[in-house]
């Protein structure tokens, strides 16, 4: 038991995005965000929508976010992840499970934040932002779309989070991509256990204190995916890795009519 409970909390790290800089919380482009249960490394081309949102410094690409492919030219990601970017320094490589340069990359076009987005506003609200692609994907087996959630679909039970980020609060980055399960829990409840913030509908929460996880610095703008949608963003969480405090996440349905506006999708 101990050693499972010491792979999840390993695999957790790796998921997940970036916490507020307030009671104890960080923002930004790489730190925690959502718990996980029963992580492990996932197989070459079983999430074929995620992509690794990469930025260019001193003549390297670096990964920076997770990101989920929702049409040929567009990714969605969360908006702390893009703040400061500059679209041709900014790229996006899809078909891959690894970090190493074996994807096909995608220059980016454009950078779009939504309009609403306060990264210093209690709950971060309006966390959401996605990327034009300078060129269509062309897609393949690695390489494909996420459905968009409509506006009224339930989100509860079970989903799956992804991505490459930390093994542990200080530790290094994951090389392979890291899947695991996470427990949705109701946003009331949600917001019972974070007072001082504003956790509403716009946002989806995970909460698995019973199984010792904790956000810890990694991939923000990551896909939590349930039935074949991208229901959720990595978006915010605790900063100490304690699992004290539950993870949260945009709400990708509640943004499903600003989505359409800005990509026709």
């Amino acid at each position: 038991m101990t050693r499972r409970r010491d792979r999840l909390e390993r695999v957790l790290a790796s998921v997940l995005g970036a916490v507020l800089l307030a009671a104890g919380l960080i923002a930004g482009g790489a730190g925690p965000a959502a718990a996980v249960v029963g992580g492990t490394d996932a197989p070459a081309g079983a999430y074929p929508y995620q992509v690794s949102l990469q930025v260019q410094s001193s003549g390297r690409w670096n990964h920076t976010c997770g990101g989920s492919i929702v049409g040929q030219q567009w990714v969605l990601t969360a908006a702390h992840c893009l703040a400061g970017l500059v679209a041709s320094r900014t790229r996006v490589v899809a078909g891959a499970n690894t970090l190493d340069p074996t994807g096909t990359a995608y220059p980016v076009r454009e950078l779009i934040l939504h309009q609403g987005y306060d990264r210093n506003a209690p709950g971060m609200p309006n966390d959401i932002g996605l990327l034009k692609l300078s060129t269509p994907i062309g897609y393949t087996p690695l390489i494909q779309p996420i459905a968009l959630p409509a506006l009224t679909d339930p989100i509860g039970g079970s989903a799956t989070l992804t991505g490459w980020g930390r093994l542990s609060g200080s530790g290094q980055a994951p090389n392979i991509l890291q899947q695991a399960a996470v427990t949705i829990l109701p946003v009331g409840e949600c917001q019972l256990r974070w007072p001082g913030q504003n956790i509403n509908t716009t946002h989806v929460c995970t909460y698995d204190r019973a199984a010792h996880l904790s956000a810890c610095e990694g991939d923000s703008g990551g896909p939590l995916a349930q039935y074949g949608r991208v229901v959720g963003i990595v978006s915010w969480g605790v900063a100490n890795c304690s699992g004290q405090y539950p993870s949260v996440f945009t709400n990708v349905g509640a943004y499903r009519t600003w989505i359409t506006t800005k990509t026709g999708i």
